[in-house]
């Protein structure tokens, strides 16, 4: 089973329902990252494997950037080239949210990571989702669009003295330097996301609080609001920042009255779970 994320790509080998090999690697996201790139990935993994997992007889692959044909096509390539022998699926990271979170059962899902999205889901197959516009215009409450909002603020200065100060100590830059970053090199998304350890740290603060809130609520009405008065008794939330601003994402849905289910961060162990008892 295959976990890949544009932060981490995380390998997890089964025998039974046995963990018997664990390999993380560098992030893979179809959209983003090149052939060259993603077989690199997956030569890492191949020289990783103890001879007598040399030749897995399944693989179910989890990728953002794979919902469209032409993206899970490529990934498929690069499968098929280091494991001949293999019989393989390739999902949608919005379809590993759903087996992750929902198992065989109908819901709401949606995944705040270093990018956002979500789908409804009816226990077999997305029925609709929200279109992934991406972080240039999309994204809501994700790591980037987080990131971009502290940026924002650092770089019309509508952040304490304490915090300018710490962001261009943290990250060696000032604001010369974060145009060069964002508009003359290559993956500001990942320029963005960077931050969101950084906001997670100061999540006290009240301006940095205040960005995290608006950020949430753009999710809550973009993403969500997306699907309108369609029935559904909760959103269940999967990925990095779902898990890290909990509390905040739980503050925020009150406020809108929307209702939480499961929230999980990595989803590794829940896919487990699902591929040792429904597939």
């Amino acid at each position: 089973v295959i976990d890949a994320g544009a932060t981490k790509t995380e390998f997890a080998v089964l025998k039974g329902k046995e963990l018997v090999h664990q390999f993380f690697a560098t992030g893979i996201n179809a959209n983003y990252s090149t052939d060259e790139q993603i077989d690199k990935v997956f030569m890492h993994f191949v020289n990783s494997l103890p001879s007598e997992f040399a030749k897995p007889e399944r693989i179910t692959y989890y990728g953002a950037g794979c919902a469209g044909e032409q993206n899970a096509m490529r990934i498929a390539a690069v499968i098929a080239k280091c494991f001949s022998s293999a019989s393989f699926k390739i999902y949608s990271d919005l379809m590993e949210a759903c087996h992750g979170l929902c198992g065989n059962q109908p819901g709401l899902v949606a995944i705040l990571g270093t990018g956002s999205s979500s789908c409804l889901y009816d226990g077999n197959q997305i029925v609709k989702r929200a279109p992934s516009l991406g972080y240039l215009i999309g994204d809501e409450g994700s790591g980037t669009h987080l990131g971009k909002k502290l940026v924002t603020c650092y770089m019309m200065e509508k952040l304490p003295m304490y915090l300018l100060d710490e962001i261009e100590k943290t990250f060696d830059i000032n604001p010369p330097k974060v145009i060069q970053r964002i508009y003359r090199k290559a993956s500001p998304n990942k320029f963005f996301s960077s931050f969101a350890p950084f906001i997670q740290k100061y999540v006290n603060d009240p301006v940095i609080k205040g960005l995290c809130k608006e950020a949430f609520a753009e999710f809550f009405d973009n993403q969500i609001g997306y699907y309108g008065k369609m029935t559904y008794e909760s959103v269940s939330l999967m990925g990095s920042v779902a898990f890290h601003f909990k509390e905040i994402i739980e503050e925020v849905a009150a406020e809108k009255n929307i209702s939480l289910g499961t929230i999980i961060g990595s989803p590794m162990p829940k896919l487990i779970e699902y591929h040792t008892q429904y597939v």
